[in-house]
């Protein structure tokens, strides 16, 4: 069998072979005698049946098939025979067939396990700059709030305030008086501090009292506007329905054991402090060394190495992403429907965007393989823990510029 193998660029090879009449048979008649130990005929014992009987029996367009199927089997291992530096990956695609005189030439495409080609040195020159991830008194006052607000007990009262939170009805008069349009509204702690209308026209309104006001969107906040578009509106009137307090809970022990769990060490509120810095410098320190590493990486992809990702790993990668997306619309149907209505060209867009962030993570992953071997890093990334290569990288290429203080390792605690 003749074989000719070429590589291209597209991280494929191109493979031809040239079976010859004889190959052929040989390969047709080895199928014939795998078929034969099962073949059953009259007069004749299980397996014994003539090699011609069995092949009358059998769709010729079979025969073929399964015999130039195990022609290209042996094509492909003595390939990787002659040539051990070959990694193919895949199956093979682009399969074409065509007879010329006398021979049969087969020609395929089968994809190549990427190489990364270091174009220069300027691999060399990667640095990281210290992560920032002290947690502001901001940050840890914001977040006691938010848990505090979870579970706030709200009290009614009659007055509002800055510390209230109440249902507003809305009424949506014509020029004659006619209501043309209802609905409500809320208005609590954010409306009071995004926009001063709200304490304005709010603060000190008792409940039950009605407010009376021009209809003008320019100057009406957004929550306000009429959002029936076929109705004329003049004037808006406001109910105020309802009016809570909110109450927050006070961090005592038996709140926090009742808020977390019953074995938590937290004791205090300080306690809780505590643990709450720790959390968010955790996660401002993940974000932060994933930011970098990513920085990192774009660089090298754009000025120090090359890498081509070969269609089936992208194909790959993207039906994982499809799979993902699917299970977060709540399966297959929602998905199409999801597409559906976002039209035929918005989703090949959308499609087009999704391979394309599919090759270019398969870059950075090859990339950062070879980045590592360059920097003599030995980790194994089946046993590294969380972001144990990320971690090795920054602690090779981060900067000793004074700063080092403001970079704290929570996961080195």
């Amino acid at each position: 069998m003749e074989k000719q193998v070429k590589k291209w660029a597209h991280a494929n090879y191109d493979i031809q072979f040239t079976i010859t009449e004889k190959e052929f048979e040989d390969a047709k008649l080895i199928m014939l005698k795998e078929f034969q130990k099962d073949y059953e005929a009259p007069w004749f014992r299980k397996g014994s049946a003539p090699l011609d009987m069995v092949e009358k029996n059998v769709k010729p367009e079979y025969i073929s098939v399964w015999a130039y199927e195990k022609l290209i089997n042996i094509g492909l291992q003595e390939v990787l025979k002659e040539q051990p530096e070959i990694k193919l990956i895949g199956e093979p695609y682009d399969l074409k067939q065509e007879k010329k005189e006398g021979n049969t030439i087969i020609d395929l495409k089968l994809d190549i396990f990427p190489e990364v080609e270091v174009v220069n040195n300027d691999w060399e020159k990667q640095s990281c700059t210290p992560i920032d991830n002290i947690a502001t008194q901001e940050e840890i006052e914001g977040t006691l709030m938010n848990i505090k607000k979870q579970y706030a007990d709200y009290q009614d009262v009659d007055t509002i305030e800055l510390d209230t939170i109440s249902k507003i009805a809305l009424e949506y008069l014509d020029k004659e008086g006619k209501v043309v349009h209802t609905g409500h509204t809320y208005i609590g702690e954010q409306e009071f501090a995004e926009d001063p209308f709200f304490p304005k026209t709010f603060i000190n309104k008792k409940k039950d009292e009605t407010i009376e006001l021009t209809h003008d969107e320019t100057k009406l906040p957004a929550v306000l506007h009429n959002k029936k578009s076929d109705s004329k509106a003049e004037k808006i009137k406001l109910t105020i329905k309802d009016i809570k307090k909110i109450v927050l809970p006070e961090m005592t022990h038996d709140m926090i054991k009742k808020l977390f769990w019953d074995d938590t060490k937290l004791e205090t509120q300080d306690d809780l402090i505590a643990y709450i810095k720790d959390s968010i410098e955790h996660q401002k320190y993940d974000q932060e060394l994933i930011k970098k590493i990513e920085w990192v990486l774009e660089n090298l992809r754009n000025k120090a190495m090359k890498v081509m990702i070969p269609q089936t790993l992208v194909n790959e990668e993207l039906k994982t992403r499809m799979k993902n997306l699917e299970e977060r619309l709540g399966g297959k149907e929602k998905m199409d429907e999801y597409f559906k209505k976002m039209g035929e060209e918005k989703s090949k867009a959308f499609f087009e965007d999704i391979s394309k962030a599919a090759a270019e993570s398969l870059e950075k992953f090859f990339i950062l393989q070879k980045f590592t071997q360059l920097l003599n890093l030995d980790v194994d990334r089946n046993q590294a823990e969380h972001m144990a290569v990320e971690q090795k990288l920054y602690d090779k290429l981060v900067k000793n510029d004074g700063t080092e203080g403001k970079t704290k390792n929570p996961h080195t605690h």
